[in-house]
């Protein structure tokens, strides 16, 4: 019989080569230090660059690492969700591929989800180092999620998130885009689920090129409408 893991992460990488390294050796080092039983899902999701060479060479290294190929990409929800029916763990959960977040934040997060018994627990990042149209973007959307669905959260798309098994199976996830991280939110809320929060102080990226842009922004004006409306 297979045995499954207490913890399996999601990490979608596009065109994220010289952050695959620099990622996966800190992470699996803490969760090692930790004790934790954990799987790793590192998702090549459609990436141009050498990203999957080194997702392959840490396969070879390790039986922790799981790779999952999207050939074409076809939005950043779309990569998780691939990787979250790919994950064998009692908590399952995701993190971004671009080294903005501490690795430590994802441990953090894990033993507050645990220790309050929460539905779902994630990050939200305080004093953030990033550009005035990241600030104003991230502003527009915890007010619009707090305004019409009720979301009280400074950050919404704040990840690391985990969750039991169980409740993302509940949620029943559509978004194969960047909407994916309100329609958490919004589904959490709407079920009552218990949501915990740990304040990061992110750092700005080294490696890589940021795939947020006015495309996202309108991309979520466009879904926010559709939920608030009972379409998505």
């Amino acid at each position: 019989m297979k045995k499954h893991s207490e913890l399996s992460l999601v990490i979608p990488f596009y065109n994220e080569g010289n952050n695959v390294n620099i990622l996966l050796n800190n992470l699996i080092q803490d969760l090692d230090k930790e004790k934790i039983d954990y799987q790793i899902i590192a998702v090549d999701n459609g990436s141009r660059d050498d990203t999957a060479k080194f997702i392959d060479s840490f396969c070879k290294k390790t039986d922790r690492v799981k790779k999952v190929t999207v050939k074409v990409n076809q939005g950043y929800g779309f990569g998780i969700t691939t990787g979250l029916s790919a994950c064998d763990g009692k908590y399952i959960g995701y993190l971004w591929g671009d080294n903005e977040i501490p690795v430590e934040a994802t441990i953090a997060v894990f033993k507050k989800l645990k220790n309050q018994n929460l539905h779902l627990c994630k990050i939200t990042r305080k004093r953030r180092k990033s550009s005035l149209f990241r600030e104003v973007q991230s502003f527009f959307y915890n007010s619009m999620m707090r305004i019409l669905f009720g979301v009280r959260s400074t950050d919404v798309n704040g990840c690391p998130k985990i969750m039991k098994n169980e409740v993302y199976k509940s949620l029943n996830i559509k978004s194969k885009d960047w909407f994916i991280d309100p329609e958490i939110m919004i589904k959490c809320k709407r079920k009552l689920y218990k949501v915990g929060e740990v304040p990061v102080i992110s750092v700005k990226r080294r490696e890589g090129t940021s795939n947020v842009n006015w495309k996202t922004v309108f991309e979520f004006i466009k879904n926010i409408i559709k939920c608030w409306l009972g379409v998505k």
